[in-house]
């Protein structure tokens, strides 16, 4: 019972926290693998909240070892208001089950991403407009875990570190003085599976998850202006599926 109450728990604090979004910079949800075993491949797909859509494909090749690869991307027709964005991520890593109930892991990579975003402010009474366009690189790190609650339940959390270093940068055509920025990325997820124990070989999932971005230390660039939108916190919501096309030919 106590179990199920912290599922739900972490439902409705997903709700409830995964309505904004940034306005240029697009975190991508953390990877947190599903693997646990060699030879399995993971297909994933994800929706965030505001319609931009994911895809991953997970590996190990040997145990103990995994590599990923994911797209993400978001494409609005509107020409007035719009929010437009693609990025791709390369990684490796390892997992490490511990016991029947827990499983480990970590991941370095990297990744490219072009955003375009064009808004006016609903809070001000002066016709500001924002038209960012972006393109940027990322070096990230990381870490995540999961733990079986009940047979077909797990909940899991990840936390990423990312360096975003901007290759191009401009507000209506003009350039900004923001080069890079260090964010910290949280997650926390449940996953509804159709097997038994990370022991045991299962076919698919069905997930849940909440996280977001910080801006980590002081920060380069102003803190007001089109610049100081780019610093802030954001969160993400997203619901997906999981497919493992490796149980069709393992044993």
């Amino acid at each position: 019972m106590v179990k199920w109450l912290l599922v739900q728990r972490v439902l409705i604090f997903a709700m409830l926290a995964g309505m904004s979004s940034c306005a240029v910079y697009k975190p991508m949800q953390c990877a947190a693998p599903a693997l646990y075993d060699k030879g399995q491949v993971e297909l994933a797909g994800t929706a965030y909240f505001n319609k931009r859509l994911n895809g991953a494909v997970n590996y190990s090749p040997v145990r103990h070892v995994l590599v990923r690869a994911a797209i993400d991307g978001k494409a609005d027709a509107d020409d007035s208001t719009y929010t437009r964005s693609w990025q791709y991520e390369l990684a490796a890593g390892t997992y490490w089950p511990v016991g029947e109930q827990v499983v480990l892991g970590g991941l370095l990579g990297a990744g490219r991403a072009q955003s375009q975003v064009r808004y006016r402010p609903i809070e001000t009474t002066y016709p500001t407009q924002y038209e960012y366009d972006a393109r940027y690189t990322k070096l990230f790190g990381e870490v995540y875990g999961t733990w079986q609650l009940a047979p077909a339940v797990q909940l899991g959390a990840a936390y990423r570190l990312t360096r975003v270093g901007f290759t191009s940068l401009t507000n209506l055509g003009q350039p900004l003085g923001l080069a890079s920025m260090l964010r910290g990325e949280p997650m926390v997820f449940v996953r509804s599976t159709f097997g038994l124990r990370p022991g045991s070989e299962r076919l698919a999932y069905a997930q849940v998850g909440v996280g977001g971005s910080a801006l980590l230390g002081a920060g380069p660039g102003q803190r007001s202006g089109p610049v100081g939108n780019l610093l802030e916190s954001n969160s993400y919501f997203t619901i997906g599926l999981g497919f493992f096309p490796s149980a069709l030919w393992r044993h």
